[in-house]
Parts: C-alpha cells; sequence; structure tokens
C-alpha cells in the first residue's frame, strides 16, 4: 500500500479496514455499497468519493479481497 498524504483522514482510513475485515472473503467488494457505509460511519469526512474508491481498492488488494467496480 502506498504512502498516505499527511492531510489524510485518518478516521475513513480506519473505517474502511473496518468495512474490509468485516466483509466476507468469499464475494466481492462492491464499491458502490462500500462508500455509502464508509460515509455513514465517518460523517465528518470531506473525503472526495475517488480518493474513497481508490482507498477501497488499495486496501482490498492489500487483503487480497475481489473488488466489484459498479460505482458509477
Amino acid at each position: 500500500m502506498r504512502e498516505l498524504p499527511p492531510n489524510v483522514d485518518a478516521d475513513v482510513v480506519i473505517e474502511v479496514g473496518r468495512y474490509l475485515d468485516d466483509h466476507a472473503k468469499t464475494t466481492a467488494v462492491s464499491i458502490s455499497d462500500a462508500i455509502p457505509v464508509v460515509r455513514r460511519r465517518a460523517p465528518a469526512t470531506r473525503a472526495s468519493e475517488l480518493w474513497l474508491e481508490e482507498l477501497i481498492v488499495e486496501s482490498a488488494g492489500t487483503r487480497q479481497l475481489a473488488v466489484l467496480l459498479d460505482n458509477r
């Protein structure tokens, strides 16, 4: 995983990690399902949709989870 920028929202990174840790290993992580869940769990975030999508994909890849690219 790449280094995060210094102005990163740590709450979002933590919530993405929690979401992926709770996700079943046998099904693909849906981007369109993951982003709203992360936004609900970290409501104060100003992270863009693109940044959240990149973070979820990279974090899922690190955990060797399949990703369903269905956000757009």
